[in-house]
């Protein structure tokens, strides 16, 4: 063991000497107080755990930041030619699409019993671009992940059917690029949309992640 101990202390540079000596002493404490206290020793280990959790500035990493950190889903040359791209960021499945040279993202599940938005086609309805789901035609707009139909005053026989807005009904996502790459952030809005209830679990659409 103090062979072991010896060769960790060999940082591979000056920057890597405070990260790995942070990281082995906890180690080589919980080692040392099994041999000679047993089963004590799990305390030490959930310190360790805590320790290994924080940033080298000593303040502890917030899980909520890592969720809602932004995450590379490929290139912009890429999805200028195909218009959509599909994604996993952060254990959330959204589609990206490209259009009139801008990006949006949104949950990839439609909120209406979800359907396959990444398979939907893209039409302008009332002059909002939006995406068609596949399964039943629900209408979604692209920037602001509303829910568009039509309607018609069926007392009025001169009426002629307008569109209106049921709200936003499906999460959408920020898509920035930064040299040449996409990046996605999973929002943080705090309302409840109905798209949240297809974007995990069971309903998954991508098999395997990337990210």
């Amino acid at each position: 063991m103090l062979k072991c101990f010896k060769n960790c202390l060999r940082p591979s540079s000056l920057h890597t000497l405070p990260l790995q000596y942070g990281i082995l002493f906890p180690q080589l404490l919980a080692c040392l107080v099994h041999l000679h206290f047993g089963h004590f020793s799990s305390a030490v280990i959930s310190v360790t755990s805590f320790y290994l959790s924080m940033n080298l500035d000593g303040s502890a990493q917030d899980p909520e930041k890592r969720e809602y950190s932004s995450v590379c889903v490929g290139r912009e040359d890429d999805i200028k030619k195909s218009e959509r791209m599909t994604a996993v960021v952060h254990d959330r499945e959204v589609v990206i699409f490209y259009h009139k040279g801008e990006c949006h993202a949104m949950d990839i599940r439609c909120y209406h019993s979800g359907g396959p938005l990444h398979l939907g086609d893209i039409e302008d309805f009332d002059g909002r671009p939006c995406i068609v789901c596949p399964w039943h035609k629900y209408k979604i707009t692209l920037a602001t992940g509303e829910g568009l139909y039509q309607s018609i005053n069926p007392k009025d026989p001169s009426a002629k059917p307008k569109w209106c807005s049921k709200g936003v009904k499906q999460r959408i996502h920020t898509v920035t690029v930064d040299n040449g790459n996409i990046y996605v952030t999973l929002s943080r809005e705090p309302f409840k949309c109905d798209s949240d209830f297809y974007a995990t679990g069971d309903f998954k659409v991508i098999k395997s992640s990337s990210r």
